[in-house]
């Protein structure tokens, strides 16, 4: 009896990293391709193929011999989707990075052509950037703005860029569109933002981009702080600002 429930076990975890084999990059495999990349035996491999194929797990490609994920786990992957909370999932991470950098840190979405902050975590310094929950701002000026922008769709960024004026917040305000879309770019390249006291002077803020298993960005994460104090440790608080953003993404599924 417990040979058989070891037996069962091993199935199990081969099942496990069969399917995690599949992902948007290549969501098609042979038996073959399986068997390779795991270091698995071939029989084995297409076993548990045909078996999760009756359930509805994978099915086949009768054209290429080989095999997708079925309707069963992507009805599994919405649900899953469609409770996640993502303050919730976002919350330990990031009061994490507050207390790792020792800023205030927003969690923010798009709304409308500007940024949304939806929560955030307050530095325990007596000089902190606090906003009111729900309070919108300007793209071209934060950012979180940035990292959405450089998400858009080339079509859509044209739109946002002849749709709107550009506020002068302070003198380091980008308010040219060329200008903007030259910054836009760099971000896209680095998956990483920077706002040097273009929205408010003497407030500094760095914010990195959160996927979702549907490779679309999900929210924007931002640590903000006076300048002389962000300044001098921006490149610190950049990785680690990445690093929550990562951690983040993975809990959402992303790959």
């Amino acid at each position: 009896m417990e040979t058989e429930e070891k037996y069962s076990i091993k199935v199990i975890l081969k099942t496990m990293e069969l399917l995690k084999c599949f992902s948007p990059k290549q969501p098609e495999w042979t038996a073959n391709e399986l068997s390779n990349k795991l270091n698995m035996n071939r029989t084995t491999v297409y076993r548990i193929l045909t078996t999760l194929a009756t359930g509805g797990f994978v099915q086949s490609n009768p054209k290429s011999g080989g095999f997708r994920l079925g309707t069963t786990l992507i009805g599994l992957s919405l649900a899953l989707f469609n409770s996640m909370d993502i303050r919730t999932m976002a919350g330990p991470v990031l009061k994490g990075l507050t207390q790792k950098t020792g800023e205030s840190v927003h969690l923010t979405i798009w709304y409308k052509d500007q940024v949304m902050v939806i929560d955030q975590w307050e530095s325990p310094s007596d000089i902190k950037v606090l906003v009111p929950l729900g309070k919108k701002f300007s793209a071209h000026c934060t950012a979180t703005g940035k990292l959405f922008l450089a998400e858009l769709p080339e079509k859509e960024f044209d739109r946002y860029l002849s749709e709107h004026e550009f506020k002068a917040f302070t003198s380091n305000t980008i308010v040219e569109k060329e200008a903007l879309r030259e910054e836009v770019l760099k971000v896209r390249q680095k998956q990483i933002a920077f706002d040097f006291e273009e929205y408010a002077m003497d407030i500094v803020a760095c914010a990195a981009p959160v996927f979702s298993f549907d490779q679309r960005i999900n929210a924007a994460i931002a640590v903000l702080g006076p300048s002389r104090r962000m300044r001098t440790k921006v490149e610190e608080i950049a990785s680690m600002t990445k690093e929550a953003s990562e951690a983040i993404s993975n809990n959402l599924g992303y790959i």
